[in-house]
């Protein structure tokens, strides 16, 4: 079977955790592939994994006004001719597509050579590509129940969404090691998206001074950022794989952005939970969405990043360390969540379609 989806690890990371699981199952009976975009993160992610890998064009479909459209309205054509040919050399039998504009042509190539489609959506409210995808799949799985909404007459079912099962598996002695903290002073881990949130950073930076009176903290950054802190209790990673795990192990709260990614390991993990989703003038707003079920449940505590400064900052963070009732409250409330195990649970569907 060939799986599809791209542009962040939000869109990538789920379908390596549901390939990981459908090895468990199949073993060898099944063979895996990945159409995705040509220099890309996920053709890194699949490579570094041995998945083979098959490159396409890929045109973004933006709903503003920008030159970069005009290029890819070459690129969206000819990604779909690829992804074509890609198709029909692998001769898969079920397309697996997570999301990213990279999807839209492989699905639509699936639909012209009658390969059925499932289709994950990760966000409350579906995006572009999942909603041009939507029309040709023959399931959708969702991570939220309040989803089903946007996908009225659709084939669909709730099961949260996918991560792989190394992160449930981390070792805290290996955290401490990693990271040279101590085991007397809490641990925050400060996430803020596989390729970093600027805003987060900045503020993260401003109030360092003040957190690190009180706490030690992992600062996840993504690739582009600039900024070489070496303070003690401070370490900065630009992304985390395999010893992300470690980290969580040690962690004593988490603050985040709120991609769905991100917020389900934080439940998988059962860590409280202070998420600053990216505000409307950065996305759409699925980020907001995202937060506020999660509060509504009692799996976080949302803080809106619109006139957020160090201060109030730094004030949120240790107020919800210091409040041991309300993290109390959180983590019961996330080991009691329903939609886990969903790479377990898609796995299995697709193995039952399989074999």
């Amino acid at each position: 079977m060939a799986f599809t989806g791209g542009g962040t690890g939000g869109h990538i990371l789920p379908n390596i955790a549901i390939i990981d699981e459908l090895k468990k199952i199949c073993g060898n009976a099944c063979e895996f592939f990945y159409v995705g975009e040509k220099n890309s993160f996920e053709e890194r992610m699949a490579v570094a994994r041995g998945i083979p890998f098959y490159r396409i064009h890929a045109g973004k479909l933006r709903r503003y006004l920008s030159l970069k459209n005009v290029i890819d309205m070459f690129n969206v054509p000819f990604g779909l001719i690829e992804a074509v040919f890609a198709l029909r050399r692998i001769k898969p039998d079920l397309i697996f597509a997570k999301g990213g504009y990279v999807s839209v042509p492989v699905v639509l190539a699936a639909h012209f050579l009658k390969i059925p489609v499932w289709l994950h959506e990760s966000d409350v409210s579906a995006g572009l590509s999942n909603k041009i995808c939507s029309r040709f799949a023959q399931k959708i799985w969702l991570s939220f129940e309040e989803s089903k909404k946007f996908f009225a007459g659709k084939n669909v079912e709730v099961v949260g969404n996918p991560i792989r099962a190394e992160i449930l598996k981390g070792n805290a002695d290996r955290g401490y090691e990693l990271t040279g903290f101590s085991k007397n002073k809490p641990v925050i881990l400060i996430v803020g998206g596989s390729t970093g949130a600027r805003a987060l950073n900045k503020i993260v930076f401003e109030a360092l001074s003040e957190l690190l009176k009180k706490t030690q903290i992992v600062h996840i950054t993504g690739a582009l950022a600039s900024h070489t802190e070496t303070k003690k209790g401070y370490r900065r990673f630009d992304f985390l794989e395999e010893d992300l795990a470690h980290v969580y192990a040690i962690t004593d709260l988490i603050v985040s952005r709120a991609g769905s990614g991100s917020i389900f390991e934080s439940l998988a993990c059962a860590k409280p939970l202070l998420l600053i989703p990216l505000p409307t003038t950065a996305s759409r707003g699925d980020q907001i969405e995202n937060a506020q079920v999660f509060e509504q449940k009692g799996f976080a505590v949302m803080l809106d990043q619109n006139g957020l400064s160090s201060n109030r900052f730094v004030e949120a963070v240790l107020g919800l360390l210091n409040n041991e009732s309300l993290r109390v409250r959180m983590v019961e409330n996330q080991k009691k969540a329903h939609y886990k195990n969903a790479a377990e649970k898609i796995a299995k569907a697709i193995a039952e379609l399989r074999l």
